[in-house]
């Protein structure tokens, strides 16, 4: 059961409601502390505080393969021809501002950053003209995001909890491929911007996919003590060269049918790869996009508006591998998108088009505050009634952790279920051992640390053990230990409850469980020169100085593999990711003094770093 405050006939009314499958029904389950309960039944009834509004929403995406056009930008980001007709709200989303090499990967930020100032510039110069106000904009190796408002929308203060993360895709993650994502509220909608770049290649179908997987599950936008998801969002735009390819194999039959007047779109469209991946339910479950009536836009020869077919080139078949789409939150009543148009613009520095859509997208605008502030208020009242007849219980599903073997930097993760097993709500958090002043350790994450369970909900809490370069060298000595308790605290009541404050304090204690695998990774340098043995070693003892070795023996070994099996002349050496699998037997290996086995000079390079 899951308990909610409605409004009937004008009065707001305390009604038990049977708990299903919608989102909205998990965040009444697990929310942080009575003031997010109540703004979480502010937000199920915000249509009863809000007027309806609609915002207009500009997307443009171009990879522009590490140029800078002399082209003025008007072309692609102000098509209408009229300020009237300028949206409330700008998305431009770059992708290869700088050429994607090693030293730009790995290496140094400062490239990116200079090339992403210098297209802001640009962009706000030849396009916005002062009439709008940078709420965010974000770099990441190649990728440049930045979202725009109109400036008398952000006087108003309808633009609030604005925040921005990345994430790199790909084995290493170091950014050749990934995404940006920037989040705002604009009045009382929630949107979040998404620009990426996928794995390149008309073969990896399926790692675009997975890198979508990974982007939309994984990311996590953290604002003050709010962590929130692509899918919390009401609204998600998603742009970006996503490098979905034709499934066509006659390259000169493809050029043939757009050449065509009118060109072959049926042939073409049929072909496309993210259309039959997301059809098929494969990849972007949910996102809508506008039907395609513009030419392919990869891949050209830069300054021309011809496709690459020359045969001393890089021939490429020609692709939309650059799209806009958009997700609205389901079950959300009120929510919907307008597209207007869809197209691409014939600038011609890059071997991509820009690409860009226009929407309208339906939002709520609050009412004025003494009303919302009375609405607010009401909801508490009907709560605390609620509340003050009830006193909370929680059971768990068992008292132990047990983390097996921890490995270095790897997180080992074991979770139990709390339960509201009483009539009231349970609010519960975790508070120091006896003798010490945390309550968890600073290499475990406990999820959710607090929660507020609405009776017969359940949650799953989450341990995980994060062994870091940080902490490695207290696991090593000895001085730190997997072994240890962690004590879920029951929160007392509030208001009238107070009487019962001592009886509700109730504790549970948490024994937590494992073993550290000790690991030459995260020893310092002169603790690994004075080691005789493997870290993992019985024989394992302190040399004294005059017989220290020059170098750590795991380093030596490494860059050993490395130069005596051709690696000076490995093709992209620290840029093409190791196997995960073969990195993690590296490590293996010299932690144990083992033998490698047979395995990629690339992972063996990423275990280099990672040391």
């Amino acid at each position: 059961m899951a308990t909610t405050l409605s409004r009937q006939n004008g009065s707001m009314n305390l009604d038990a409601v049977e708990a299903s499958d919608s989102p909205r029904d998990e965040d009444w389950d697990m929310v942080e502390n009575k003031n997010e309960l109540v703004d979480q039944m502010m937000l199920e009834q915000r249509h009863e505080w809000t007027k309806p509004r609609e915002l207009t929403i500009f997307c443009g995406t171009w990879n522009v393969n590490a140029k800078v056009p002399n082209e003025n930008l008007a072309a692609w980001l102000c098509p209408w021809g009229s300020e009237e007709k300028a949206p409330d709200v700008y998305c431009i989303g770059i992708q290869e501002v700088v050429e994607l090499n090693a030293m730009n990967i790995g290496m140094s930020d400062a490239n990116s950053a200079k090339q992403s100032l210098m297209w802001e510039d640009k962009v706000e110069k030849e396009a916005l003209k002062g009439k709008y106000t940078r709420i965010m904009g974000r770099h990441f190796v190649g990728l440049m995001m930045a979202v725009y408002v109109k400036t008398h929308l952000v006087r108003l203060n309808a633009i609030r909890d604005w925040a921005a993360e990345k994430l790199g895709v790909g084995k290493m993650g170091l950014g050749n491929k990934g995404a940006i994502v920037i989040r705002m509220n604009i009045w009382e909608v929630s949107i979040c911007f998404v620009n990426t770049h996928l794995t390149a290649g008309k073969s990896k179908c399926n790692n675009r996919n997975q890198d979508f997987e990974t982007i939309f599950n994984k990311m996590e936008i953290k604002h003050g003590h709010r962590t929130y998801t692509i899918k919390d969002h009401d609204y998600c735009f998603w742009v970006g060269d996503l490098n979905y390819r034709l499934n066509a194999t006659d390259l000169n039959d493809v050029y043939k049918r757009i050449k065509a007047s009118p060109p072959d779109m049926s042939y073409l469209l049929n072909a496309d790869q993210l259309i039959t991946e997301r059809s098929a339910g494969r990849t972007f479950q949910g996102f809508q996009e506008q039907e395609i009536k513009f030419l392919p836009t990869y891949k050209y020869i830069p300054n021309t508006p011809r496709y690459d077919d020359r045969e001393d080139g890089k021939r490429r078949m020609p692709a939309w591998c650059d799209r806009i789409q958009w997700l609205v939150k389901p079950k959300e009543v009120g929510l919907a998108v307008k597209p207007h148009f869809y197209k691409r613009a014939e600038l011609i520095c890059s071997d991509h088009k820009p690409v860009m859509a226009l929407f309208t997208a339906n939002a709520l605008e609050p009412l004025p505050k003494k009303e919302r502030d009375a609405y607010r208020e009401d909801l508490i009242r009907k709560l605390d009634e609620f509340e003050n007849e009830h006193i909370p219980q929680v059971s768990l599903s068992k008292n132990t952790i047990d983390l097996g073997d921890v490995f270095f930097d790897t997180p080992a993760t074991d979770t139990l279920v709390v339960k509201n097993t009483g009539k009231a709500m349970a609010e519960y958090h975790f508070v120091a051992v006896p003798g010490t002043q945390v309550a968890v350790k600073k290499w475990v994450t406990v999820t959710p640390a607090t929660c507020l369970l609405v009776p017969g909900a359940s949650k799953e809490l989450t341990v995980t053990a994060h062994v870091t370069r940080e902490f490695a060298q207290d696991f090593n000595s000895g001085k730190e230990s997997i072994d240890h308790f962690l004590i879920l605290e029951l929160i007392p009541g509030r208001g009238g409850r107070k009487q019962t404050d001592e009886m509700m304090r109730k504790s549970q204690f948490i024994s937590v469980s494992g073993k550290y695998m000790k690991s030459c990774f995260g020893c310092s340098l002169d603790y690994l020169v004075t080691a005789s043995d493997p870290v993992r070693s019985n024989r394992l003892r302190t040399l004294p100085s005059n017989e220290a070795h020059k170098i750590p023996k795991e380093l030596w070994r490494i860059v050993d593999h490395l130069y005596r099996r051709g690696g000076l002349y490995e093709v992209e050496l620290f840029v093409t990711d190791g196997y995960p699998d073969e990195v993690k037997g590296i490590m293996e290996s010299l932690d144990c003094g083992e033998p490698f086995e047979k395995v990629s000079l690339h992972s063996m390079a990423e275990t280099l770093v990672r040391f």
